[in-house]
């Protein structure tokens, strides 16, 4: 009865917005035309890449972000603009933004069916990485940003690439508030002070959803056949989600590993001949919303402590 209360509330008042938002590492989503950056695997003429393994890439991701009909969806791993516009032709997403490096081999994506304010790109100086793409939406009750990342990877850059890469994504969210960073950060998720996402999610507060998932054997989403299931995607949200005064609030037990059975074969995500059919990676999803009432309450944080 309260639901329906709230829910008529809502509709009559025109009050309470949901928003759904993902992230998804789409593990080199290329095209089949030649520009010179690509990697030598998926260079027309030179690698088993093709014009037609690069359609049937693009319509398997289709049919990902097609099922998980997001409002608004990170995509790492997306090797230019114009494929984006192809990924989108045809569903209920109407508006992209797209950030990459000079002469990087890919870049990062945010896909929406809510038209953006504005973005900008924070480049991380001294290394040779993907920059970090913030995505500002404006609505009527209130503006929120996306900083998308792809951390570079500790086995061929090492630590210090990845600090580089923390403290611009760090200096960045001190700018601004309702900050939702979101990507594949390469770094395992841990609540140690060890971890490269110690000083965001401690000092400045910032709440990572793995906490909200309990049981600690379904925290991952990197997940290739045969490989080490790791929590390597993160979603961290800045203090004014979690606080009932603000403009958003995180929807309570809304973050999900997104895994349906058609992109899994058992625990790990589908491959075929050692190749993954859509991604090695899983999308993460989750909620934010204008009704304060959706917030988690103080016994859901208490289980969320004990069960870390």
């Amino acid at each position: 009865m309260r639901a329906v209360v709230l829910l008529v509330f809502c509709v009559v008042f025109a009050f309470c917005q949901n928003i759904k938002i993902a992230t998804y590492n789409v593990e080199n989503l290329f095209d089949g035309v030649n520009n010179g950056n690509e990697y030598s695997d998926f260079r027309i003429g030179k690698g088993k890449w093709s014009k037609e393994k690069a359609r049937q890439k693009l319509l398997r991701i289709k049919e990902v972000i097609t099922a998980l009909d997001a409002d608004i969806i990170a995509l790492q791993e997306v090797e230019n603009e114009e494929v984006l516009k192809e990924l989108i032709a045809g569903t209920n997403y109407k508006y992209i933004n797209f950030s990459t490096s000079k002469n990087a081999p890919v870049g990062l994506g945010v896909i929406s069916k809510i038209k953006p304010s504005s973005s900008e790109a924070y480049k991380v100086h001294g290394i040779k990485t993907r920059d970090i793409l913030r995505v500002k939406f404006k609505l009527q009750d209130g503006e929120f940003s996306l900083f998308v990342v792809h951390f570079p990877a500790f086995k061929r850059n090492g630590l210090e690439a990845q600090k580089r890469a923390e403290r611009t994504l760090r200096v960045a969210l001190a700018q601004h508030k309702n900050a939702i960073a979101l990507g594949d950060f390469n770094t395992v998720y841990s609540t140690s002070d060890r971890s490269l996402l110690y000083n965001i999610t401690t000092t400045k507060n910032y709440t990572n959803l793995w906490s909200e998932v309990r049981e600690y054997k379904q925290r991952y989403s990197y997940a290739r056949s045969g490989s080490n299931k790791r929590a390597i995607d993160h979603v961290l949200l800045s203090p004014e989600f979690m606080d009932k005064k603000g403009q958003f609030v995180y929807v309570c037990d809304s973050f999900k590993v997104f895994k349906p059975n058609f992109m899994m074969d058992g625990e790990y995500a589908k491959s075929e001949k050692n190749l993954s059919v859509y991604s090695d990676h899983l999308p993460l999803v989750f909620e934010i919303s204008t009704d304060k009432n959706l917030l988690c309450g103080i016994m859901s944080k208490f289980l969320n402590r004990i069960n870390m």
